[in-house]
């Protein structure tokens, strides 16, 4: 890697203390506790290359066992080539290693001659994993996996395990972003065990990571976050240039502090508007705070798979210092609400416990239901429109028209649209 390739592989400190904390930890009759780490490290921090040392160490090393099988795992096949390629340079520097290894790069695989072990690059197509007898598992960035075939591959690949006395799975990654998924799992999971919430010996949570509450432009948590600062091989040059061009895009601090600071960002990945100006607003008012206060209200109609959405706002102040209060609902089927879920990595069952998201029966989202939240909001507050977007929108058009509320159709075009942008 840069000025180190073609170097013995000398372990810094952070990378001793990683190896500790997995291979460490033991039963009364000796035998490895560690079933599952999970490593959350920022770019930058030669996380790959040790991922790779790890997953030789298990091919052909000292956690080696006869025919064993080695998986590297990541978002696609060529992303899975990368932690291969670590691999197989580290075998090439050595000739006795050299020897006993039958390398197929096109295929990416490895087998030991004498042991019939084999180490191998795989991608997220779950569909054509079963059949494996994994001793050890590396994922690779599971933040970048795609959301159903990636827990599907996890899975896969964890329950071939079974067959093996002490089976190893190593999650390597940064943080991601956003609410469900695999990796917001695996992370929510990593941060209950290492706060002490979960008691679960046979996994092993290991975080670098600046103080979510500290400035991100300390330094102090830039080293807290990433140990290579120290062991030489990360520049802080680069990431003082990164940090001072976020004066001019700061759409690229939610970036820095993901990649950087190895702090998982909830919101969306492109998000419409800078995070930085969302987090100034005011939290959500009382609903009874709002009572008889004016209100418009747009609504926007789904049926299978996409939200619905019902928004009320309550503007106050005069114009130029005009400001508003937004009251949310959205509805789902909750026949694919864990799909969608999965699928957009929002966690919908958390915004369903929290009021903010209403589940129909069935596998289509009950419009009945839509109409009852609307015309419900008309008797709470002085409500003045429904704007609705016309699609697929007669039938409740109609029964809202029915109930005495007035509604206006908006259609998502120029003839609708270029008033208000304007």
């Amino acid at each position: 890697m840069g000025g180190f390739a073609g170097a013995r592989f000398l372990l810094n400190p952070f990378q001793e203390a990683i190896i500790r904390r997995i291979y460490g930890p033991s039963t009364r009759d000796g035998r490895r506790l560690v079933r599952l780490a999970c490593i959350w490290i920022p770019r930058g921090n030669a996380k790959t290359t040790l991922a790779s040392a790890l997953s030789l160490a298990h091919f052909m090393g000292p956690m080696s066992e006869p025919g064993g099988q080695v998986i590297q795992a990541a978002a696609d096949r060529e992303n899975a080539g990368i932690a291969f390629k670590h691999s197989h340079e580290m075998v090439k520097q050595d000739r006795a290693l050299l020897r006993r290894v039958r390398a197929s790069e096109s295929r990416k695989r490895l087998t030991h001659r004498r042991t019939s072990s084999e180490l191998k690059a795989i991608s997220s197509e779950a569909y054509s994993k079963h059949g494996m007898n994994a001793s050890f598992f590396l994922a690779d960035e599971v933040h970048a996996w795609p959301a159903v075939e990636g827990r599907k591959l996890f899975g896969v690949v964890r329950d071939s395990m079974v067959k093996r006395d002490e089976p190893l799975t190593v999650v390597i990654s940064t943080a991601g972003e956003g609410a469900g998924g695999l990796a917001f799992d695996l992370w929510r999971h990593s941060l209950a065990v290492a706060r002490g919430e979960v008691e679960d010996p046979t996994f092993a949570p290991i975080i670098f990571a600046a103080d979510p509450d500290a400035d991100w432009q300390d330094e102090a948590e830039w080293f807290k976050a990433n140990p290579a600062l120290a062991a030489g091989f990360l520049s802080l040059e680069e990431l003082r240039i990164k940090a001072r061009r976020i004066e001019h895009f700061p759409a690229d601090l939610a970036d820095f502090k993901r990649f950087h600071l190895n702090l998982w960002q909830e919101g969306a990945a492109n998000p419409w508007l800078d995070p930085v100006l969302y987090d100034k607003a005011e939290p959500l008012a009382a609903l009874a705070d709002l009572e008889g206060r004016a209100c418009w209200v747009g609504v926007d109609l789904s049926s299978v798979e996409d939200l619905t959405a019902v928004v009320a706002v309550f503007p106050s102040g005069e114009d130029g210092n005009r400001s508003y209060d937004v009251v949310p609902m959205f509805f789902l089927p909750e026949a694919s609400l864990a799909k969608k879920a999965e699928k957009d990595r929002a966690d919908y069952v958390r915004w369903r416990d929290e009021g903010f998201l209403t589940v129909t029966e069935g596998n289509r989202v009950d419009h009945t239901a839509v109409i009852a939240y609307t015309v419900g909001l008309g008797k709470r507050f002085d409500l003045q429109e429904v704007a609705i977007d016309r699609w697929n929108s007669t039938a409740v058009t109609t029964a809202l028209q029915r109930e005495g509320l007035t509604v206006a159709e908006f259609g998502q075009g120029f003839a609708s649209m270029a008033g208000p942008v304007r």
